[in-house]
């Protein structure tokens, strides 16, 4: 860290990682705290040493490929780096241009002639190149779910401000050629990223290093979830459960709506069961006898249980409580009766302003239903869409610093207070509202707004956020099903309608059928893309712009995206942007090239557009009833030939949090085109290890299945784009038929393979 003194202000510069600064600045009085810092959100991995030369104007910071020079009388930050297109230049002033007092500030970037912005969130659906745009960073009920102060460039840098106020960024509307972020309180305070290359996947990923990494979910998250019509009970509950294993359609999770309270929509802490709907008996034992519930019919079909929650509740206390910070007395007792409560989209009262509970974890409130079955919780209708001006939380903070933030602490600490008191199995947690930093604790949907276009819009500005684990409520049409099948993860919304697959058309019924083996069958895929997520900040889904930065053309692209490495998903808008490569219908083998427009016709049966890129490998398995069924030996490799492509398959035990601390297991693919219709493949041994964990002796409903790391695979492989016409490993001929070849699982044993395939 750097302390340094200008004319009539401080800066403090913090080098967190090779091409990653923090400015922070002060009128000379104390360096203001955003909540984001205060509470661990944003995380910094170090605070490194670099070099500084200063002079009577100026001082200057290098580190690695970058540096910064703070201009002492203009108050003018200057970063260049090697991935830097030009030099960027960012002015901080006061409030409205004036001098800067502590008191918020603004910050001043001119623009390149061609510069393109990204980011931002789920502020506004319908935009994702941001230049000439507006951005209001407030979260408000169905209009803006998730804003995100976080902007990249296509110049190669991007920028992230610590702050939770409501915020407006214009970014070259009001001239073009200059980016203007305002923030209305607080101190100066935001990182700027530059990494070595300049790419905006690359920003993407190092932005991740301070906002953190996104969460490998359960694997029962990445097949697909049912959500229950608001007026089921137990016995409808559970038939529709065998419906699903009757009908051969996978599911995984089925989602309980307020109805399942004894009050629905209850705001309190004292959240009961509906007595008439689902019965659990009062006198057993900490609820928990497996037997005499619906859960134990429920974990018999293999089904995980997701609970709907609303609650009023200041979870600042608690988050002051685990810093050591001061608290108001507890005993004081605050009044909100009469405070302005702002909802736009709710007209009627149905909310109250009132703090329930504030002086222990909200969890606690929840253990008894945990103990009941619940596997994950869907946050919906709190007081983090509602706008509360008058409310002091955790007695010292008003709601215009908290509203964004809010959303964030609640997540977190229903994570990992599940986590701790499952003995570290993985919390699933969903969410419709997002701030900086959610994807390390929980999923989200796009909010109350269907399944349509729009919320693709929101998906692609969460993936330049680094946010991945994203989806919406699927709408039951075949374009609906075709995106929300190939979303990272599966949301079928029943909410007030009869919307179960047998009771739409057979037609209807069979495309559910077919999209939801078809996501079981790609579940290594998906679930390694997931790891990815986790390792490098690369987001399943990726937007256009994000992957070809060079073709302005791709700028506002919206129904095209990749999904992972491999495949090309156009969604709802049939007239089809192709990227650069070569491309395979994965649904008729058709191949088409890239960088052309095409008006796509939709195979019968399908409700949209899947492209696999040639020089790709898609892992496989057979598609099961629920994705816990099996822990698969056996894998499909599908070989998509043209060009060179890696593929590591990443597995884990998909319970617990063991994969942090590196139980995990990997093989690695490699794929290389040699020309003149050869290509080979290299498939390496298995490294890792992982086990199951058995949850505490005083825990419930424990889960116990462990596993080992299990005996090594065997694998298919299957050319689909060419026709084989021989293939060796090792030096040995393999059989071949209808272009594929087994790879047997003593053959794997022996160590890495290396095959020589020759191509008809």
């Amino acid at each position: 860290m750097y302390l340094f003194q200008t004319p009539n202000s401080q800066f403090q510069i913090r080098i967190i990682a090779p091409g990653i600064f923090r400015v922070m600045m002060s009128d000379g009085g104390k360096f203001l705290e955003s909540l984001l810092s205060r509470y661990h959100i944003l995380e910094e991995p170090g605070d490194l040493e670099g070099t500084v030369e200063e002079s009577a104007q100026q001082i200057q910071v290098q580190y690695a490929h970058a540096s910064l020079c703070v201009d002492k009388t203009q108050h003018t930050v200057t970063f260049t780096s090697t991935g830097l297109q030009a030099p960027l230049c960012v002015k901080i002033e006061g409030v409205n241009g004036g001098v800067y007092h502590n008191n918020g500030y603004r910050l001043q970037i001119p623009l390149e002639e061609n510069e393109r912005l990204y980011g931002i969130g789920d502020e506004a659906r319908q935009h994702i190149a941001r230049r000439g745009t507006v951005a209001q960073l407030n979260m408000i009920n169905i209009r803006a779910y998730g804003p995100i102060p976080y902007v990249l460039s296509s110049n190669g840098y991007s920028i992230l401000v610590n702050s939770t106020y409501p915020q407006t960024y214009d970014m070259g509307a009001a001239d073009k050629d200059l980016m203007v972020l305002d923030v209305p309180k607080g101190g100066v305070d935001f990182y700027v990223f530059l990494p070595q290359s300049g790419r905006i996947v690359d920003n993407v990923c190092l932005s991740t290093t301070v906002t953190g990494r996104p969460m490998v979910m359960p694997k029962s998250f990445y097949g697909m979830t049912f959500v229950m019509n608001e007026m089921t009970d137990q016995r409808a509950m559970l038939y529709d459960c065998k419906e699903f294993r009757r009908e051969d359609i996978p599911c995984d999770m089925i989602g309980l709506e307020p109805q399942w309270m004894s009050k629905p929509y209850d705001f309190t802490t004292e959240k009961t069961w509906s007595p008439e709907r689902f019965r659990i008996n009062e006198w057993q034992p900490q609820n928990t006898s497996d037997e005499q519930t619906f859960y134990n019919a429920l974990k018999n079909m293999g089904f995980k249980l997701s609970l709907w929650l609303c609650i009023n509740y200041d979870f600042l206390w608690e988050e002051e409580r685990r810093i050591g910070g001061e608290t108001p007395d507890p005993n004081v007792t605050y009044s909100f009766e009469g405070a302005k409560i702002l909802d736009t989209h709710f007209t009627n009262a149905v909310y109250i302003d009132e703090i329930t509970k504030r002086d222990e974890p909200w969890f606690e409130h929840l253990k008894r239903f945990v103990d009941n079955g619940a596997s994950a919780f869907k946050l919906d209708a709190c007081t983090q869409v509602l706008h509360h001006p008058d409310r002091l939380w955790g007695g010292k903070y008003l709601d215009d610093e908290v509203h964004n933030v809010y959303p964030v602490l609640y997540a977190r600490q229903m994570k990992e207070d599940f986590e701790a008191y499952t003995n570290g199995r993985r919390a699933l947690i969903y969410t419709p509202c997002i701030y900086a930093g959610m994807q390390k604790y929980a999923a989200s949907w796009a909010g109350d707004t269907g399944g349509g276009f729009d919320t693709v819009i929101a998906m692609l500005n969460f993936a330049f956020c680094g946010h991945t684990n994203v989806t919406c409520d699927m709408d039951p049409t075949p374009a609906g099903l075709h995106y929300g099948f190939f979303s990272p993860w599966v949301q079928y919304m029943g909410w007030n309608n009869w919307l179960q697959p047998w009771f739409l058309t057979e037609e209807m019924e069979q495309m559910v059928r077919e999209y939801s083996k078809l996501r079981s069958a790609l579940f290594p895929y998906i679930y390694s893309m997931a790891h990815v997520a986790h390792q490098t900040g690369l987001p399943i889904v990726r937007p256009l712009p994000m992957m070809y930065p060079d073709n302005p053309a791709y700028d506002d692209v919206k129904n095209v995206y990749l999904f992972g490495d491999a495949f090309l998903v156009g969604v709802f808008d049939m007239n089809l942007t192709l990227p650069k490569g070569e491309w395979i219908d994965y649904f008729t083998g058709e191949t088409y090239d890239g960088e052309q427009s095409l008006t796509y016709q939709i195979p019968a049966g399908h409700g949209g557009a899947l492209f696999v890129r040639a020089g790709s490998i898609v892992v496989k398995m057979a598609p099961q009833p629920w994705i816990e069924k099996i822990q698969p030996t056996h894998y499909d490799v599908e070989l998509f030939v043209g060009a060179d492509a890696d593929f590591t398959l990443w597995d884990d035990d998909g319970l617990t949090n063991d994969y942090l601390d590196g139980q995990i297991v990997s093989t690695a693919f490699v794929l290389r085109d040699q020309g003149a219709g050869c290509c080979t493949l290299q498939i390496g041994e298995r490294q890792g290890s992982y086990a199951g964990r058995r949850r505490a002796p005083d825990a419930q409903n424990s889960e116990p299945v462990v596993h080992g790391m299990g005996p090594v695979e065997s694998f298919t492989v299957k050319v689909c784009n060419r026709h084989i016409a021989s293939v060796r490993c090792n030096g040995e001929t393999l059989d071949v038929q209808d272009d594929s070849f087994f790879v047997p699982a003593e053959k794997h044993a022996a160590g890495t393979l290396s095959f020589e395939i020759k191509l008809a």
